[in-house]
This record gives C-alpha cells, structure tokens and sequence, in this order.
C-alpha cells in the first residue's frame, strides 16, 4: 500500500493486515500521520475524535467515545473495508458505548458497554462477511450475533458481550510499532531543532505574530524559559501555501494560559514543535490550531475542555473524566525540509569591458611529422593446463535380501450357535360359571329423605391484613426517559437537602439520553431534586426531561 496515497485525504487508518510503521518523507508524523492522535504510552477520558486514534499503552474512560465522525464533509471520513482507525496496544475499559468508523483492535484486555457499534465499508467480495466474522468472533458471544448490511456498509454491533479484534488474531506486533514510532519521531524532531531561524516575531501584549516571506518553509523560536508561560496568542503572516514551523522551548513544564493558538486556514500547515518540554499544562480551556509535535511530552487537558485541530503525537495524555476535550481532523500536510537551506546564489558580477586586441602574428609552421614506431609483436599466449581426470564413482554396496513375510495368522472358527429352547403348550379354557338368577324385584314403597335447610346466621368478619406499604424509607428512585425536544442529550440530576431555606448539594449524576438514578438518604428531612439539561443545551427552553418518580421515601420532598 502506498501511504503517500493515504496522506492528507478521508481514507486515513492503517490495514489490518500490514500495522506496521512506515517513515513519510518530509512528515514528521510518518506513519502517525493516519492517526488524528496518537499517544505512546495510557491516554484516557477522550470523548470526541474526528480521525483515528492510536495509542500505545491502555485507554480508560468512565463514558462513551466516538471515533471517525466530522462534524460536516469538510474532510469526511469514508466507510473503509481494511483499515484500522482505534488502535490500543494494552488494555481498553470504556464505561460507555465506542463508535467508531472503521477496525477496532487491541492488544490486552477490552470492554465496553453494550450498543457499541463499528461501521465496516464493503469491499465487494463474497468472503467479506465471514472474514468480519472470524474478526469479530468473542468468546462467551451469544451463537445468534450477526453482522447487519446497511446497504453501502456493514454494522459490527456488540449488543451481547465486547467484541474487538486482538492483535494476536491477525499477527500484528503493536510493542514494536509504537517503539518505532517513537524513534522516528525522535530523530525527525532533532532535526526540527536543527533548522535555521528564518522569520521574526513582533511580541505585543497579547500575542506573537510570527512573520516569515520564504514561499515554503518559515521557522520560528519562542524561548518562554525558565517559567514556560505561553500566555499569547499566535497568529501567523506568511505566504499562502508555506509551512509554518513553531519550536517552543520551555523548559520541564510548558504552561498553556492563553484561548487561542493559531487560525483555522492555516491549521494543515501550522506544526508546533516543543523542544523541551516533559509536560504541557493547559491551564485555560484553549484552541489550537495546528498539529502538537511532543512526542516526549505528556499532555495535561483543561478540567472544562478544549480542543487540538491538527495532529498530534504525545507520549501520554490525562485529563479528568468530566472534561470535554476533543481532537479535529484538520493533518499536517508534511513536506518539511530538515537540514540548512542553502542561500540563493549571489548574482554574477558584470562582466568588465573588453580592450582591443592587437593584432596577432602570424602562426610558425609546423615541423613535418615523425613516422610513427613500428608496434612489438604480441608475447606468446601460455599453454592451456592439462585438466584433471574426473574421479571414479564407488560402485554401491547391493541391497539386502527382504526379509520373508510372515505367515498370516488363521481365522477364528465361527461358534455354533444353540437350538432355541421348545415353546411351551398353551393351557385349555376353562367352561365359564352359569350367570346366577336375578331375585325377585321389591315391592314399591315411599321413602322420605331430609334435607338440611342452611340458615343464615350473622358472623364477626375476621380483620383484613393491611398491606405492605411498597415505598422503601431513606431510598429516592426515578427515571429519565427522554426529552420533549425528541434529541439525545446529557441531563444533569442533582439532589439537595434543604434546611431553614439553604439547599445542600448531597448528590449529582450525570445521565446521557436516559437511565435512572438512585440515591440513598436518611428518612427524616427535606428535600429537593432538580433534573437539568447539561452543555449547550441549559439556554435551550424547549428541553423538558420526561421524569418518572418510583420511590420517594422522605418526609418531604420537592421535585424542580
């Protein structure tokens, strides 16, 4: 496969069949330019990314995750029938449903809730539905699983236990891709730091311009040692269609305390490398712009979110499960020259005017020829060597007489088998008896019969047992069935204890599209639920959660 092919179009991923690392020329990323993340080493509570994602140690998340989806055909990914585009080298442990467009793979151990779901491209073959099957095959899976055809595509559903593709199942040495990678990149990043400086930037109060007039490739030092602070924007002013190259040097920690890296037209072109940098802090929810090239670095996510548009390779990243961060499909489009440019060649002097010549003398003749020597003769050729005779074959030794075959063995004389016994003589009849006569009939007669007449007597009615009373003390159960706008979103269900008019937050779940929720309280007190939209949609007026109340075991209580 050609992965120059591959490169800065929708058909990113790596095949299942060939996960091994391939250098680019000019890409940094090298093969980890398919990926729209990757990360060496653990990674975890990732909720969005647009392109395939790759990472080298294990993946953890309390939620859902979503691979391979843009938000609108700006760079759209296709259905693919080959290509991998979730790749974890060691364990997975999501608590929500993974979709994602594209393979799955893994090399340790793998769960996911159940309503995970992979899209699969057709390839056109008749074999493409068993080979998906021998993929996808888990054991303890129910024997009637199977693959839905949704006419352009196929859907890998896990609706009965985790399905994932080892990478044992089809050869594929992880350990060793992500180790390559890491030395690829290493290398390509100590050439990074290698290049020339050959743009300017204009340090105002809010943010570096980085100016640069070379048609291909501007590069940049910002030096924010020894505190690290990145507390400007960038925004770049250079030809259209050039490279702009970013080295950052900070020291250990690199702290992000600005919103906004970058421009979004010049994403693809923008590459930020961290020269030093062991950890990068983003301490105010921010944008970026351009692809993180760290892959020495580990990336520490703002709490509320934030997002990187470009690539971005990184030796681990962490951020904390309530967080939104997100990475965008926006590819570095390589082509980054390392080593010195040499400089335009100086142009040539002006040639100096030309004097005239003098005339020139006339030519001396020249003396008559020599007669060429006579040639010597050739030396005799030296004669051929004798060859040697060839050797003389041994003559075999003769095979063995065969040894005699052994007589067979007689066969067993077949038994005779006894006379059946003789059949016994059946019994004689025996006369049946004369039938007796039947005595006389009696004569009539009239017979009286008594009959109980029941007389209702009043009777004390035995005490009902009341019955169990089906609330359960201390115990506040209900459920979100959905909303009055009909769109999934996340509902944030709160509970307070209120006292003396002051409410206090006892509980908080966050349950996305709907579930249910259980909180356990003591049975004396007040108090108040609130059932909230969460994100973008708490302006929103028409979101009206549809709630059922199962179990209200408090003295009081009020629903908001």
């Amino acid at each position: 496969m050609d992965y120059n092919n591959y490169t800065n179009t929708a058909d990113i991923g790596i095949p299942y069949d060939d996960i091994s690392w391939y250098d680019i020329e000019g890409q940094p990323f090298g093969m980890a330019s398919q990926f729209n993340l990757i990360v060496m080493n653990d990674a975890n509570n990732i909720v969005d990314v647009e392109g395939p994602v790759a990472v080298g140690g294990s993946f953890y998340s309390p939620r859902g995750l979503s691979v391979g989806f843009e938000r609108d055909s700006r760079n759209q990914i296709r259905y693919s029938p080959d290509l991998v585009r979730f790749m974890v080298g060691g364990n997975v442990s999501i608590g929500g449903p993974l979709v994602v467009v594209g393979h799955v793979v893994a090399g340790g151990g793998f769960r996911a809730a159940r309503g995970s779901t992979y899209l699969i491209g057709k390839d056109g073959t008749q074999e493409q539905m068993e080979e998906l099957n021998y993929l996808y095959q888990a054991p303890g899976g129910s024997r009637y699983w199977t693959i839905s055809d949704r006419g352009d595509h196929y859907v890998i559903p896990s609706y009965d236990v985790p399905r994932y593709i080892p990478a044992s199942r089809i050869g594929a040495n992880l350990p060793l891709f992500f180790q390559n990678a890491r030395n690829s990149m290493e290398d390509f990043r100590n050439c990074i730091e290698a290049l020339p400086v050959n743009g300017t930037i204009v340090d105002n109060n809010y943010e570096w311009i980085l100016r640069g007039n070379d048609p291909n490739q501007n590069v940049f030092l910002i030096d924010a040692r020894p505190n690290g602070l990145l507390n400007k924007g960038m925004r770049a002013e250079v030809p259209a269609g050039s490279l702009v190259i970013v080295r950052i040097r900070t020291g250990s920690n690199a702290h992000l305390q600005y919103g906004l890296y970058g421009e979004e037209r010049m994403a693809g072109n923008t590459l930020y490398v961290f020269e030093d940098a062991d950890n990068i802090y983003m301490e105010k929810s921010s944008d970026i712009w351009g692809s993180i090239f760290a892959p020495q670095a580990m990336f520490h996510g703002h709490p509320t979110g934030g997002h990187v548009s470009g690539n971005a390779a990184l030796r681990a990243f962490a951020v904390n499960a309530g967080s939104g961060f997100e990475f965008h499909h926006y590819p570095f489009v390589g082509g980054v020259v390392c080593g010195e440019v040499s400089p335009a060649p100086a142009p040539a002097p002006a040639p100096a005017p030309t004097p005239e010549c003098p005339p020139c003398p006339a030519p001396e003749p020249c003396p008559p020829a020599l007669p060429c020597p006579e040639p010597e003769p050739c030396p005799p050729a030296p004669p051929c060597p004798e060859p040697e005779p060839c050797p003389i074959c041994p003559v075999p030794e003769p095979c063995p007489p065969a040894p005699p075959c052994p007589e067979p063995a007689p066969c067993p004389i077949c038994p005779v088998p006894e006379p059946c016994p003789p059949c016994p003589s059946c019994p004689e009849p025996r006369p049946c008896p004369p039938c007796p006569e039947c005595p006389p009939c009696p004569e009539p007669s009239t017979e009286y019969v008594v009959y109980p007449v029941p007389i209702p007597v009043p009777v004390a009615e035995e005490p009902k047992e009341c019955p169990r009373c089906p609330i359960i003390p201390g115990l506040i159960v209900g459920c979100i069935w959905g909303c009055r706008c009909c769109r999934p979103h996340e509902w944030e269900v709160k509970l307070y204890k209120v006292c003396d008019d002051t409410k206090t937050l006892l509980h908080c779940k966050k349950i996305k599209g709907y579930g249910c929720f259980e909180f356990k309280v003591p049975y004396e007190g007040c108090y108040s639920l609130t059932v909230c939209p969460a994100g973008k949609y708490k302006m929103t007026g028409r979101c009206k959660p549809i709630v059922s109340l199962k179990n209200i075991g408090v003295t009081n209580f009020l629903f908001e």
